[in-house]
């Protein structure tokens, strides 16, 4: 005889809205599908209050709270969350991010470890290792630090006069040593790491005898 067991179905949770918009105040009122996920809100409850205007649908998959102030890092915060929060803000956009550079991008410069198959938004994306040691999180955003960003932006030819101030400014404030530079100077593959390493060792003497 075949005995049959029933089984009750767990209750489903009850959706958090306060939660998810507490949880994307925090990082400039962004999130994701997977951030809307976690507090139990449905794809269907998703496309409600996007539909209402409680939400705005930004890009492919990423989210804001209407009611969330805009921050000066607004783009930089939402460039990090398009990336799954994978990425971080690299390169010349991080010299920018640090203060350390007179640029500002056109566009957002993100780096993500492989694989990354996202194409949909107006960033430059960088495909490459990021160990932990080379992130960080500043202002609120996740970031490349500034040794890893100074090189990176100079492997992929940034102006060397910024890189000169980048590497002056980054002294000067105690975000950097000479090792540090070095030792992300020689991890980064790229086809001109002779290049990348002659102007660091420059842009580091050169703002050494400017302090005297």
């Amino acid at each position: 005889m075949t005995v049959i067991v029933a089984v009750t179905p767990e209750p489903s949770k009850q959706a958090d809205l306060s939660g998810l918009e507490e949880f994307a105040l925090g990082q400039g009122g962004y999130f994701d599908r997977r951030d809307a996920i976690a507090y139990s809100i449905s794809d269907s409850l998703l496309r409600y209050h996007t539909r209402t205007g409680r939400f705005e649908r930004v890009l492919p998959g990423v989210y804001r709270l209407r009611i969330a102030p805009i921050s000066r890092y607004d783009e930089y915060i939402l460039a990090w969350v398009w990336t799954n929060y994978r990425g971080a803000v690299s390169h010349e956009s991080a010299l920018a991010l640090y203060d350390l550079a007179d640029i500002l991008p056109t566009r957002v410069h993100v780096t993500v470890p492989r694989p990354f198959h996202r194409t949909s938004a107006p960033f430059q994306v960088h495909l490459a290792p990021l160990p932990e040691h080379e992130v960080r999180t500043y202002n609120g955003v996740r970031v490349t630090t500034p040794a890893r960003s100074i090189v990176d932006a100079a492997a992929t030819g940034m102006d060397p006069t910024q890189i000169h101030k980048a590497v002056r400014e980054a002294r000067q404030r105690g975000l950097v040593e000479l090792d540090m530079l070095r030792a992300a100077a020689v991890r980064r593959p790229n086809q001109h790491r002779r290049d990348v390493r002659r102007l660091i060792e420059e842009a580091w003497s050169r703002a050494a005898a400017e302090a005297g």
